[in-house]
């Protein structure tokens, strides 16, 4: 609810602090308590508020706001006081189920005292940055940035636009448009656009759109778009999409795509399929690779009892075991 939904004349600043904190809250009452409250705000600090009123305000108010309410002025906290002492114990704040809903970042700041877990929900649309202590976020909402010593788990359905430094675990549904430094534990159908630094881990089914740099390491079923640079680990059953540079372990049932740049090893039961590019691939256990035609520069290091379907390039064989089938097109040669 807006000040154009009730009728009357504007709030003066006091009476407006006052209704930016309740407004939204009594609109959850009987259908006139809006514009009773309102009313009584247009005469206020002159004429003082009923406290029959107050308490109406006061039973949609969730512990915070309460709280907020209090720090208006002097008046003001008196009566939440009488009316809604626990709004004025500290400890209150502390007690097991607690979360906070509502934060500027002065009071984001001073809440996240350090050693001290801090619960809270920023919000849709809210430009919070947490840069110190410890952060228990839940969704909905969003956070424009994890920064310094900042450590942050975020559940639900929470967007954090930028990843600098701190450390972030993301669960369920979180989404990451960029990290640049810090650490990245990313959890369940966690999503992160890019990686150009940092340190990343992606676990169960999260995804990673594009790795331009840093260090990434997947786990069970995640996946990952495009690599272009940095160091990307792979395990259990991930997918890399395009491989275009960077360096590239996998192992275990990890599948890449597409390679046209950079060095990729493969052990296991893993498997790559090489389309073009200068790229250097390293193939050990049961590894699977194959060398698409037109793909003359990429060069192939075979180990163990790596399988090699070669249309072109070359490969090089290290061990008896080796299959290598090849069309012809390919260079063959023995270490």
């Amino acid at each position: 609810m807006t000040t154009g939904d009730v009728a009357g004349a504007e709030l003066n600043d006091q009476a407006q602090e006052v209704w930016g904190i309740v407004g939204h809250a009594v609109q959850d009452g009987e259908p006139g308590l809006p514009a009773r409250t309102y009313q009584a705000l247009q005469t206020w600090p002159d004429q003082h508020v009923p406290d029959e009123l107050w308490t109406e305000i006061l039973t949609f108010l969730p512990l915070e706001d309460q709280t907020r309410l209090a720090h208006v002025d002097q008046h003001v906290q008196e009566v939440v006081g009488r009316l809604a002492p626990q709004a004025l114990d500290p400890a209150a704040h502390t007690t097991p189920g607690f979360i906070r809903t509502l934060y500027t970042q002065t009071e984001l700041d001073h809440s996240l005292i350090p050693g001290q877990w801090l619960d809270f929900i920023p919000g849709t649309g809210s430009d919070l940055t947490v840069g110190q202590g410890l952060a228990h976020v839940h969704g909905p909402g969003t956070l424009t940035a994890v920064t310094d010593e900042g450590f942050v788990s975020a559940h639900g359905d929470i967007h954090i636009t930028t990843v600098t430094d701190g450390s972030v675990h993301a669960r369920d549904e979180v989404t990451i448009t960029t990290v640049t430094g810090g650490s990245v534990h990313a959890h369940g159908q966690a999503t992160i656009t890019t990686v150009t630094d940092g340190t990343v881990y992606a676990l169960d089914q999260a995804t990673i759109t594009t790795v331009t740099d840093g260090y990434v390491t997947a786990h069970d079923q995640a996946t990952i778009s495009t690599v272009t640079g940095g160091y990307v680990t792979a395990s259990g059953e991930n997918t890399i999409t395009t491989v275009t540079g960077g360096t590239i372990t996998a192992w275990g049932q990890a599948t890449i795509t597409t390679v046209t740049g950079g060095t990729v090893t493969v052990t296991g039961n893993a498997t790559v399929t090489a389309v073009s590019g200068d790229a250097r691939i390293i193939a050990r256990g049961n590894a699977q690779v194959v060398i698409e035609a037109g793909a003359d520069e990429v060069h192939v290091d075979a180990h163990d009892a790596a399988h090699i379907t070669a249309h072109s390039g070359t490969v090089t064989i290290h061990s008896p075991d080796v299959t290598v089938t090849s069309n012809g097109d390919a260079v063959t040669n023995y270490a």
